[in-house]
């Protein structure tokens, strides 16, 4: 490993590990910093290779672990490092075929960024003896307030109010896992990016809106995911809408390749993204029109096949 390898792999794992540490000590003000942990990650992946991501990821694991306590460790490395040096290192992979470099898919990239989460968030709930019951007085006080600011027409039972929290407290752990996909996906795209402008990465560009893709048992994780939360309760029910909520955000993210695909060209398209945008801030659930765009998707490619992936590179 050459110096620079080194001097980049000690100043992202520090990076890293000072963004969640600035986040845990000074609070919700910093906690911005923290959704771009995984970014240095990426980047030393991305530019010097395996063993400089691997290298950060652990150093980063150690200061906060040092710094604050093995437990934010831990949350760091499986929320954070571990996925974006695992990623990262599949993202360089590549082999030659009769003269033309094949590089590791972005759609196998993509589904492996989604199981790895899925995984992560999976383990992370368990290590932390996360219990929904915990949650359901501090809910319920949250929601209180909310119907006292904003009174409904007919006032509610304490029944209704309770079938209303669970409801509500039932759909966080689908919309934060869906928004913990973006967030990586944000980070290694800039990190892409950055390395790129620096002449870094081996990876040339990708055709995002072209090739980005699920394979089809994606759409059965998700659909089995999501059924078999309404039958299940209490901590299972959870760890299944992490998974559904990963794979729906997925597709809309798939979704939303197509819209860029099809504004190509458009004289209109420019505007038609930005309403589309504006429409997803404001409206929650227009999403769901973009993830059965994403569904649609996944079916009509016409390479559903799954290519063998690069193995060395």
């Amino acid at each position: 490993m050459s110096l620079k390898a080194i001097i980049i792999s000690i100043f992202a794992g520090l990076a890293s590990a000072l963004c969640v540490m600035a986040s845990y000590g000074v609070g919700a003000g910093a906690s911005p910093l923290m959704l771009i942990a995984a970014f240095p990650i990426y980047v030393a992946t991305l530019s010097q290779g395996t063993s400089v991501g691997v290298g950060s990821s652990v150093l980063a694991i150690m200061v906060a672990a040092t710094a604050i306590n093995p437990q934010v460790a831990i949350g760091l490395g499986i929320a954070f490092t571990i996925p974006a040096s695992i990623i990262g290192h599949q993202a360089n992979l590549a082999q030659e075929t009769d003269g033309v470099m094949e590089w590791y898919p972005l759609s196998r990239l993509f589904f492996n960024l989604c199981i790895l989460l899925s995984i992560g968030l999976i383990v992370l709930g368990f290590l932390s003896g996360y219990n929904p019951e915990d949650f359901s007085p501090l809910l319920s006080e949250v929601m209180q307030k909310a119907l006292e600011a904003n009174p409904p027409a007919q006032p509610l039972t304490e029944d209704e109010t309770k079938v209303l929290t669970l409801t509500v407290f039932s759909f966080l752990p689908f919309l934060f896992s869906g928004i913990w996909l973006i967030v990586h996906i944000v980070n290694l795209h800039l990190a892409a990016v950055v390395c790129r402008a620096s002449n870094m990465m081996p990876r040339p560009k990708d055709d995002i809106a072209i090739e980005a893709g699920l394979p089809k048992m994606a759409v059965g994780i998700m659909l089995m995911a999501l059924l078999a939360s309404f039958l299940a309760t209490g901590i299972v029910k959870f760890f299944l809408l992490i998974i559904a909520g990963i794979f729906f955000m997925a597709f809309s993210l798939l979704g939303l390749a197509n819209l860029h695909r099809r504004a190509r060209g458009n004289p209109a398209g420019f505007a038609l993204i930005i309403a589309s945008y504006g429409a997803i801030f404001f409206l929650y659930p227009v999403l769901y029109l973009f993830s059965i765009s994403g569904i649609l998707r996944t079916f009509n490619r016409s390479n559903n096949q799954t290519n063998t992936p690069p193995t060395a590179g």
